[in-house]
């Protein structure tokens, strides 16, 4: 999924500069300013909606040290954190209030200590109310602290859902299934289709492949289900109105490739693999969301110095929007079962054929 893993970017200088030359200390520190570093992505597909909150610090002597600090990154508990609905003409509708979630646990690194957890705020999309996420409106996040008086605001729209379909169409309408091989055409092309949401400027297509390890034998109960994601190229509509036919193709052939690339090396279960259901997922982001990924994406020329893309008010970081749109989930199709068991990406695998049998291949 777009949602993309995202790294916050907090800010550290050097404290002071020396000059081989010359013995003049320069003090860069100055006076304290507060700087609010903000991260968010509404999406109303989810469950819950959440924005991550941290400070930016400067001080004398090690930054990676300030970086262990609670207090360096961290808010106490001064934050007052509102999501605001407003009309097309700006004006405020509603209002909700966020609160502090401890519940997803902070990665270790270098902002990593045992006394920190993320600065997260949340709010449950149910507690919204049903009326409150509507795509003919605008968002805005204001963030005020109450010790300092400092106030931080962005918004954004939301992206409207999306018609996600694949080509060729299920067999019937009563047992639809994916066909990823057609045989005697080792050319068979796949097509992932849809039509773009108003406010989307990026797309991000995927392909799950859901799977058991059966290491006991017997039904499904105490064996290991997993997955494979295959994530695609993301693509870019040309306007935000929505509405644009946008498409992905593949080679029906590739998706036993990547199958077999991801497992060829690994241990084989005791007893057999049997694939499950496939799932095609597609996500959608915002125009500032597709900004921010391109301002930030490795650069490619000599010029390494990158601009810091913002669209926080008196802040830094990133308020947008993104859509993940129900996936179609349907069982493979009895030729694709059966290239699995034997087809040469993936002979060798264990994979149980079309009637249940783990077979020898020739």
């Amino acid at each position: 999924m777009i949602f993309v893993k995202k790294k916050y970017v907090y800010l550290m200088f050097l404290t002071t500069l020396l000059f081989s030359a010359c013995s003049t200390k320069m003090d860069v520190t100055g006076q304290y300013k507060e700087t609010m570093v903000v991260y968010g992505l509404l999406d109303q597909s989810q469950t819950k909606q959440y924005i991550k909150i941290n400070k930016a610090f400067l001080g004398q002597g090690n930054a990676f040290a300030y970086a262990q600090l609670k207090d360096s990154s961290q808010y106490a508990h001064a934050l007052s954190v509102k999501l605001q609905r407003l009309d097309v003409y700006g004006n405020l509708v509603s209002e909700k209030t966020l609160s502090a979630d401890n519940s997803i646990p902070k990665d270790p690194g270098i902002f990593y200590s045992l006394d920190q957890a993320n600065v997260i705020y949340s709010i449950d999309s149910a507690a919204l109310g049903a009326g409150f996420f509507n795509t003919a409106n605008n968002y805005k996040l204001v963030i005020s602290n109450s010790e300092t008086g400092t106030q931080v605001s962005a918004q954004t729209s939301l992206i409207s859902s999306i018609g996600l379909f694949v080509s060729p169409t299920p067999s019937t309408a009563a047992n639809p299934v994916l066909s990823f091989i057609i045989p005697n055409n080792d050319n068979f092309r796949f097509f992932i289709k849809w039509n773009s949401g108003a406010n989307a400027r990026i797309y991000q297509p995927s392909i799950r492949f859901n799977y058991i390890d059966s290491t006991i034998s017997g039904t499904d109960a105490g064996n290991d289900t997993l997955h494979l994601d295959w994530q695609f190229p993301s693509q870019n509509t040309q306007g935000l109105g929505g509405n644009e036919a946008m498409e992905f193709d593949f080679i029906g052939q590739e998706y036993l490739q990547f199958i077999g690339s991801q497992l060829s090396g690994k241990p084989l279960p005791a007893i057999a693999r049997r694939a499950l259901k496939t799932e095609i997922h597609l996500t959608a982001g915002g125009d500032d969301l597709n900004t921010y990924i391109q301002v930030n994406a490795p650069s490619t020329g000599i010029v390494q110095d990158k601009p810091i893309y913002t669209n926080i008010t008196n802040g830094l970081g990133l308020l947008s929007s993104r859509f993940n749109e129900h996936p179609i989930s349907r069982k493979l199709q009895s030729t694709t079962l059966d290239s699995l068991a034997c087809g040469r990406y993936t002979k060798g695998l264990k994979f149980l054929n079309s009637t249940g049998n783990l077979i020898i291949c020739p």
